[in-house]
């Protein structure tokens, strides 16, 4: 064998790590894409189908952490793994999201529930590290790993990465999208929302993949850490019901 021919061996070799890394390949145990049976979500699963798990019943969808799971990364970091991710698409330039969640974050440990909307590619698992996001309109419910980390929050990545805190007691998020304008507002009673972030981006109007995700981090046990969406309202109708 040539010693060109060793080379172009070696490189072949590497060919799969590298796109996998590079998020270029789809491994189908990892990245499942597909609507279980009982629902229509989009269900990407997490790593080994092993880290995150959901339901769907008449009183909405229940979302349950995972030992060590991870929403912000695709490949296992740092003693994680990525988790199981749900979406559902959303078309148009215009669109309102409104969500109502009961969030059980029991202290002890990291835990985070994140839910909200993803702009990007087409096709792109929506993780919230993923290269090919241009826009994130996120709610977070956190607990841990200090009692000060007992918070809920909204941001707007990467154009505004500073969390803005409202208020633990607050009932449903509601996320608007008007052109290149974007909004994210919350309640504490279902009726009167006040806004509290914006953002424009005229790479994210145009994106082709715009998408309403779930999804949660977990360092170590997650105590039974659950989320319980009992309405998805797009565009005031109710898709959880």
């Amino acid at each position: 064998m040539t010693k060109t021919t060793d080379t172009n061996h070696s490189i072949l070799c590497l060919l799969p790590a590298l796109l996998l890394l590079c998020g270029c390949l789809v491994n189908p145990a990892i990245f499942k894409k597909g609507a279980f049976a009982t629902d229509d979500w989009e269900t990407w699963t997490s790593w080994n189908d092993a880290y995150g798990s959901h339901n769907v019943s008449g009183a909405g969808l229940a979302y349950r952490l995972g030992e060590n799971q991870d929403d912000t990364h695709d490949i296992p970091f740092d003693g994680r793994s990525p988790g199981l991710l749900l979406s559902r698409t959303l078309a148009g330039r215009s669109w309102r999201v409104e969500v109502r969640a009961n969030l059980q974050v029991p202290a002890g440990g990291l835990k985070r529930f994140s839910f909200g909307i993803w702009l990007g590619s087409d096709y792109t698992r929506p993780s919230l590290g993923s290269a090919s996001s241009v826009l994130k309109l996120l709610a977070q419910r956190q607990n841990g790993p200090s009692a000060e980390d007992d918070i809920f929050t909204v941001s707007a990545p990467p154009l505004k990465n500073s969390p803005v805190k409202i208020p633990l007691a607050a009932k449903a998020l509601r996320f608007e999208k008007s052109g290149s304008f974007f909004t994210i507002s919350y309640s504490l009673d279902n009726k009167e929302f006040k806004q509290v972030l914006n953002a424009e981006s005229a790479e994210a109007a145009a994106a082709a993949s715009q998408k309403f995700i779930i999804g949660g981090l977990a360092e170590g046990d997650p105590r039974g850490a659950l989320a319980e969406f009992t309405s998805l309202k797009i565009n005031n109708q109710e898709t959880l019901r």
